[in-house]
């Protein structure tokens, strides 16, 4: 059951991303109602995977990479396609959408188990909640930055752009920092919760993806300081948001793959 489940919503993404890179590429093609209603019973059914992949060994929980990752995944495309209504970022989406596809691939072939409890643990599913968000928010940004860096480039190169639709740099650099602001709201948030619910924060297990995740919070605070102070725009807030993009992923998946690795 789970393997047509998932099938179904690997099939309504390819078909989402396809339909929308139809519409950047034809000026005749305006399919943007249909496109988010297979785009939304894609992630329905994602939903519906990670439902059973998630609590298939109750009374705990499988929080692989994996499942996080996917976790992760249906988060960014439900954040995303709701952004991309209100922005006109519809360009985004294939690429998200496309991820999404190759990690539902892979948990279909892959078998990865971490089997953990959260019954009865409201701080710590508040402390994952936010980590996710938070990840998912910057992970957003760091699209938006590649998108500002194609598009730069294409101007400076003065080349022309063959899609229809796309933002002016202007508005992705606003919103790139928009979703900086509500990222960085919400790592602020993740990592006090961290502190105030959890016992073992600093214990020897969790004390490297903590100091990366303080790191990576630094260097946004950094970051929206100095845009704000200093005037901080186009290549060195890219590769800042970038980097801590970069400085998640290593705190929330790296130690985590490590330990697989080595058991």
């Amino acid at each position: 059951m789970m393997l047509i489940v998932a099938l179904l919503s690997i099939s309504f993404y390819l078909l989402a991303a396809s339909l929308t890179l139809r519409q950047f590429l034809n000026t005749r093609q305006h399919a943007g109602k249909r496109i988010l209603a297979i785009a939304w019973s894609a992630m329905c059914f994602h939903l519906l995977v990670l439902g059973v992949t998630i609590v298939q060994a109750a009374p705990v929980q499988n929080m692989s990479v994996l499942n996080v990752a996917s976790l992760i995944a249906l988060l960014i495309n439900i954040l995303l396609t709701i952004i991309s209504q209100k922005q006109n970022s519809w360009i985004l989406l294939p690429f998200a959408y496309a991820f999404t596809v190759v990690l539902l691939f892979s948990s279909l072939f892959i078998p990865d188990h971490y089997l953990t409890s959260l019954n009865n643990r409201p701080g710590l599913v508040i402390h994952i909640a936010l980590a996710l968000l938070s990840y998912a928010m910057m992970s957003i940004a760091s699209l938006f930055a590649l998108l500002q860096v194609y598009l730069n480039h294409q101007l400076k190169h003065r080349r022309k752009l063959n899609l229809q639709n796309v933002p002016p740099l202007l508005s992705i650099e606003k919103q790139l920092v928009r979703l900086l602001q509500i990222g960085g709201v919400l790592l602020t948030l993740s990592i006090s919760s961290g502190f105030l619910f959890l016992d073992n924060m600093l214990a020897p297990s969790n004390i490297d993806k903590v100091g990366v995740s303080v790191v990576a919070w630094c260097l946004y605070a950094t970051l929206l300081w100095g845009h704000y102070q200093r005037g901080w725009r186009g290549q060195r807030l890219v590769v800042l948001t970038l980097t801590g993009n970069v400085l998640l992923a290593v705190a929330y998946f790296g130690s985590r793959l490590l330990h697989q690795l080595l058991s």
